[in-house]
Formats: C-alpha cells, structure tokens, sequence
C-alpha cells in the first residue's frame, strides 16, 4: 500500500515493489506541469494504441468530476486501479490537482485487503472517500462481510470498464449509499455520464459541459472540454433520450447476423443475467457458420456444467438461444481486468 498526503508525506509498506514506482513517476509528471502526456488504450474492444493529449484535457476531467461529486481537498482518493491505464491514473491525477490525500494499492479482485493493517485510513475518513473500481472488485467487497463496512464508508464510488450485471445493480440498490456506474473511455480521459445506482433504471445522464448526440447508425458522439470540444465518435450504440441522458445498448461491432437477423449481444447478456442466476462470469459471442453466417454462443467461467443447451431452450426463445454453450476454467483478460473475449475464444474454442 502506498499512501501519499496532500503534504507529499508518504506511508509505503512495500518499497521495493515495482509497482508505485510507476505511482511516482505520475507524481512527478503533475509536479512538473507538462503540457503532453501520452495514455494507453486497454484494448478490450481493439488493438491497444497510444494516443497523446493535453495537460488541459486532464484538468477539464478532473474539474467535471470535482463537481459532479463535491470533491475537495478533504476528501481521500483510494486508486486500487492499474495505473498505467486512464482510469486510475485518473484517481492519482484527481487527488493532486485537488489537493486532497491519496491511497494506491495492486489491482486484485478485493483491493481493501492489500490495506492490511492501515485500514484506519479508510474507516476513520468515513463520508469522504472517494473510490473507483471495476464491477468485479465492487462485487467483491459487497460479498466480503469483513470489508463492507469500508464501502459504506464512502462519500461516493464509481464503478466502470465493463457492464454490471442485474444481481450486482440490485445490490447495490439495497445498500442504498452512493454508487455510480460511469460511461467513458480513454478518449473522453476518464467519464463524461455517470447513473445513480440507488436508483432503478439503464439511464446515464451526461456531467455538466458535455453534448451528446447519434450517427446513422445511433452510435454516441460525445463533445466536452475533455475532448478539447471536439466531436469524438464512438461505436456504442445507444438509445438517445434527449441531450442529457441516453440508454446505453451495447457496441456497434458486437452486432452479430445469424441467419439474416441482428443480434446484438449485450442485450442477450442482460436478458441471461435477468432469467438466470449465474454466479460465474459469462459472455455471448458470435461465432462463423456455413449456414448462419454467424452463430451465437454463449461461454461460462466454470469448471463445472452449470447451464445446458435444454434449460436455454427452455428459456428463452428461438433466436435468442445459444447455439452452443462452453464451459470454460478461466477466462484472459486485459491489463486492466476487461475479460478479452476474443483472446479467449481464439486460445479455448477456436483452437
């Protein structure tokens, strides 16, 4: 763990791991008032690429998410995402524009153990800590009875990188504390819609100084001051309510054709997750066919058959069917713990 004031005193209870360093040189970089920085796109929908913005894109970020959550030099910044990726070079970013202390610990799947005996730094912080996670880390801190007093903690958590199931949102629901999920990308520097997760509903409303609009294909095009107000074109297709708020539908190329209907995938997903309680991890896929063009699949992190070819059919109809379904031990993922689906499919199945 790595604990860093608003004073520049630091608590590091691994030195020698190689992993702050990386946490320093950020330090450094915002101490220094560089105008350009370079950031690495996760790949979870491409290939990974390097792209270069502007010091002042950051700030604008950094501005849209002090106000949209009261943040202020009071408040605690737990990073416990990778920091070579936007999302938690934002958390660091954060906490030294605005002054306020910062706590960084490895990614793993429940950051709040890697505080060991510093947790104290949380608890006693109650109502000002600001914390930021992936839907599995959340998911399990809600489930670990020993650390879900640190989340209530919090004067507020954002969730993002990937959906989040019904059964987690219902959690979250009855928790009843404030729990974002976010919508953003690297290009956008971090989120420009966040959704109250208190609240039941798919609607993300877009932060202060953020245009939205569609494409033909009803694909989201974002303009904001991260984007130095400039249109960023996106291929997630959306249903656009008005110029606040839109629902958010799935990407454009996880549209598959099978047999001459569209699919697309993240909705069969959501429709999985609602019917069915799946305690693994799970995505749809589409797969090349002689005769459908396209087949739809369905892949389970399990060792064990926990969903077979007869309960779907039983479920849900025709078309919405799996046409195979494969159990898989382990899913790849990205560096900053996206499942890759198509690594995986390439690696197990198409193999």
């Amino acid at each position: 763990m790595l604990f860093i004031s608003a004073k520049g005193d630091t608590i590091n209870t691994a030195p020698d791991n190689p992993y702050f360093d990386k946490v320093f040189d950020l330090v450094a970089y915002w101490s220094s008032k560089s105008e350009m920085i370079e950031l690495q796109t996760s790949g979870s929908t491409g290939k990974p690429k390097t792209i270069i913005v502007q010091r002042s894109q950051i700030e604008a970020s950094i501005n849209m998410t002090k106000e949209v959550f009261n943040l202020s030099e009071n408040d605690l910044f737990f990073c416990c995402l990778n920091v070579n990726y936007i999302a938690g070079m934002m958390m660091v970013f954060r906490a030294l524009e605005i002054g306020a202390d910062l706590i960084v610990v490895e990614p793993t799947s429940n950051p709040f153990e890697n505080l060991g005996n510093q947790e104290h730094l949380v608890s006693k912080n109650r109502g000002k800590n600001f914390f930021s996670f992936v839907p599995l880390q959340l998911q399990t801190i809600i489930e670990s009875e020993k650390h879900l007093p640190l989340l209530k903690a919090c004067k507020a958590t954002i969730v993002g990188g990937a959906a989040l199931n019904p059964r987690l949102e219902a959690k979250c629901q009855e928790l009843n504390i404030p729990i974002y999920a976010t919508y953003g990308m690297t290009e956008t520097m971090s989120h420009i819609a966040i959704r109250d997760l208190r609240n039941e509903g798919q609607t993300f409303e877009v932060i202060k100084g953020v245009a939205i609009e569609v494409n033909t294909n009803d694909c989201l095009r974002i303009c904001s001051p991260s984007t130095k107000d400039e249109w960023i074109q996106t291929n997630d297709v959306v249903e656009l309510i008005d110029r606040k708020h839109f629902n958010l539908k799935g990407r454009i190329d996880n549209v598959i054709n099978s047999g001459g209907l569209k699919i697309q995938l993240e909705q069969i997903e959501w429709k999985i997750a609602e019917k069915l309680d799946l305690q693994e991890r799970y995505f749809c896929y589409g797969l090349k066919d002689e005769r459908l063009g396209q087949k739809l699949i369905l892949v389970i992190e399990s060792e064990e058959i926990v969903v077979t070819n007869e309960q779907m059919q039983g479920i849900f109809g025709k078309f919405e069917t799996p046409k195979e379904i494969y159990h898989l031990p382990m899913f790849l993922e990205t560096q900053t713990a996206k499942i890759d689906k198509n690594k995986t499919v390439n690696e197990f199945i198409r193999n």
